[in-house]
């Protein structure tokens, strides 16, 4: 009920309810502006995230696509900066990667020649098999509990994806602090995309995780930046091999 206006309440709303107002209304009400400006940073990230997996699920295609026709993964040069160069034959000039570290493999190609080729060495190499790969969980658990002796990163107790994802972000910066070879085994070819989206999906991720981390890595301490190599393994539909010149 409003209060009567008086010389000493020129209000009509009662001394309790000013009081409400002032020491909690307010600050209610900044709560929830706040929120919902957190909400609408989310919305934007969310849609931005999206929109970079969208875009890695089209060049890890367009990586199938060309293991599909035959172009084996060559040796790579290094430049003054010891940053990987992407093979020559293993992406088309117009579909070029932005990630030096992303390459692709033809089906079979052993892990010891990946790591001849790439210097890297046994120690320092992870292999995963996608086709396991049921859901992000997986991903992520099957990630943690394969990561090379050298890096001190483990899987959480919780099996939560939140948490899943808090470890495997800290496992990725480590990561490209210092040396790691990733392949990726069994990555579903052009012909079984359509029927295996959440695999080409998964893979999205992850590299999506690991171009973050590299990212925040060189921008925020370039002299700690290491050497990753992310490999993925096409499985390509048999065929003729291609004669070498």
């Amino acid at each position: 009920m409003a209060a009567p206006r008086t010389p000493s309440n020129s209000t009509p709303y009662s001394a309790e309810l000013q009081t409400f107002l002032i020491t909690k209304f307010d600050p209610l009400l900044a709560i929830v502006r706040e929120l919902n400006d957190r909400l609408q940073n989310s919305e934007k990230e969310r849609y931005r995230l999206e929109r970079r997996t969208q875009r890695l699920e089209s060049q890890i295609l367009a990586l199938i696509e060309t293991v599909e026709k035959g172009k084996p993964l060559e040796k790579v040069g290094f430049d003054d900066d010891d940053s990987f160069n992407v093979a020559r034959d293993a992406i088309k000039p117009e579909e070029a990667l932005v990630a030096p570290w992303l390459f692709s493999c033809q089906t079979g190609t052993p892990t010891s020649a990946l790591q001849v080729l790439l210097e890297f060495t046994p120690d320092t190499t992870e292999e995963l098999d996608v086709k396991l790969w049921k859901r992000e969980e997986d991903m992520w658990i099957m990630f943690l509990e394969e990561l090379p002796d050298a890096f001190a990163v483990h899987k959480p107790e919780s099996l939560q994806l939140l948490d899943l994802r808090r470890a495997a972000r800290r496992a990725l910066l480590e990561l490209c602090r210092g040396e790691a070879l990733f392949i990726l085994r069994n990555v579903p070819g052009k012909a079984e995309a359509a029927s295996c989206p959440t695999a080409i999906t998964l893979v999205a991720i992850l590299a999506a995780a690991l171009s973050e981390a590299w990212t925040r890595v060189e921008a925020a301490e370039p002299a700690a930046l290491g050497r990753v190599a992310l490999v993925l393994e096409v499985l390509a539909t048999m065929r003729s091999a291609p004669a070498e010149k």
